[in-house]
C-alpha cells in the first residue's frame, strides 16, 4: 500500500515497453472502428504506427512479432461477441470522489444490454467492458485487484449516468486468450470506501 500510494502522490516517467505500445495501438483500434470515427481501409494503418523494428546490437535493427500479435487481437476482438455491436460510449474518462480522494476512471467501452437478453432479464441495462491485451489473471489476488477496478468503473457510470451501480455490469475481455472474466461479486460503494480506508489507514505519511 505505501508503495502504490507513494506511486500515486509522484508518479515518475516510465520507459514505454512494447506490450504497452501494442495494447495502446489495440485500444486505439477498437476505438476508431466502434465509433466509424474513420474508414475501414484507414484503420488497418494503426497496425504499425509505433512498432518499429527491434535493435538487436549497435546498428542493427530486426523485424520481431509485434504487428502480427496485434493482428491476432484485432482478428480475435472481431470474433468476439463485441466485435459488431456498437458501443454507446468509448474511452470515457470519469473522475470518482471516494472520500478526500477522486479515482481516475477511464472505462473502454460501455454497451446497452439487448432485450430479451440473460443480463437484460436479471435487470441489467448497461455493460462496461475493459480491454485486456495481456494474459488473464492466474492468481485469486490478482482477480481480487481486478475486480475492485471493475466495480470503481461500474459506481463511476452509475453516478455519472445517473443511474443505480445494480442495473450495471462489468467484464474484463482477456483478448489473447479470448476470455471473458466476470467477477463473482462487484463491489458496491460501502465495501469500495471500506477498502480504500483501510489502505489509507495502513500508509503514514512518512512513507509517502
Amino acid at each position: 500500500p505505501a508503495a502504490v500510494a507513494a506511486a500515486l502522490r509522484r508518479p515518475m516517467p516510465l520507459r514505454p515497453f512494447r506490450a504497452t505500445r501494442i495494447g495502446t495501438l489495440f485500444h486505439d483500434w477498437v476505438e476508431h472502428r466502434s465509433t466509424g470515427a474513420i474508414e475501414a481501409a484507414a484503420i488497418d494503418e494503426l497496425e504499425l504506427v509505433g512498432l518499429d523494428p527491434v535493435e538487436s546490437g549497435p546498428g542493427e535493427m530486426i523485424a520481431d512479432a509485434a504487428p502480427e500479435r496485434l493482428r491476432a487481437l484485432q482478428a480475435t476482438f472481431a470474433a468476439s461477441e463485441w466485435g459488431d455491436r456498437r458501443p454507446i460510449a468509448v474511452e470515457l474518462e470519469l473522475h470518482l470522489p471516494i472520500g478526500a480522494n477522486v479515482f481516475l476512471c477511464k472505462l473502454d467501452a460501455v454497451y446497452e444490454v439487448a432485450d430479451g437478453s440473460d443480463l437484460a432479464q436479471r435487470g441489467i441495462r448497461y455493460q462496461v467492458v475493459d480491454w485486456k491485451t495481456g494474459k488473464a489473471p492466474v492468481s485469486a489476488r490478482d482477480l481480487e485487484l481486478k475486480q475492485t477496478q471493475l466495480a470503481l468503473y461500474r459506481l463511476a457510470y452509475a453516478s455519472w449516468a445517473g443511474v443505480e451501480p445494480d442495473v450495471i455490469d462489468a467484464v474484463f475481455y482477456f483478448v489473447e486468450d479470448d476470455r471473458v472474466i466476470r467477477p463473482d461479486e462487484l463491489y458496491d460503494e460501502a465495501a469500495l470506501r471500506r477498502a480504500w480506508a483501510s489502505v489509507a489507514s495502513s500508509v503514514s505519511p512518512a512513507s509517502v
